[in-house]
């Protein structure tokens, strides 16, 4: 049962794997991300294991710089991605946040009681 509070923020919560019967996992970590995200964020994503710059980015993920550009400001939006701006050029990074979830691990922090 789901109950909603008007009061509180709505949180989507999303396991990262399921285990099978056995106790192993069905999917690498990470491999959820496409059906949540969408392919082409989650490859977004994937692509900032190493910091890059929206030109790089664009040529990891082969995209357009503005889908670039669009998808790691969503992705900083949502707390997975850092930016940093020096003069015109760009830098993104994970955040801790956005490693754990490609990790396939709970985010460190509190946890609200239901």
């Amino acid at each position: 049962m789901i109950r909603y509070r008007s009061d509180e923020p709505t949180v989507l919560a999303h396991p990262m794997h399921v285990p099978e019967p056995d106790g192993t996992t069905a999917a690498p970590p990470g491999a959820a991300l496409g059906p949540l995200l969408g392919r082409t964020r989650a490859a977004v994503l994937r692509a900032l294991r190493e910091p890059a710059t929206t030109t790089a980015l664009a040529e990891r993920v082969r995209v357009s710089l503005a889908a670039a550009s669009q998808h790691a400001g969503v992705l900083r939006n949502a707390g997975l991605v850092h930016t940093t701006r020096t003069g015109a050029s760009v830098l993104h990074s994970l955040t801790p946040l956005g490693s754990a979830l490609l990790a396939g691990e709970p985010a460190a922090g509190p946890r609200r009681r239901s």
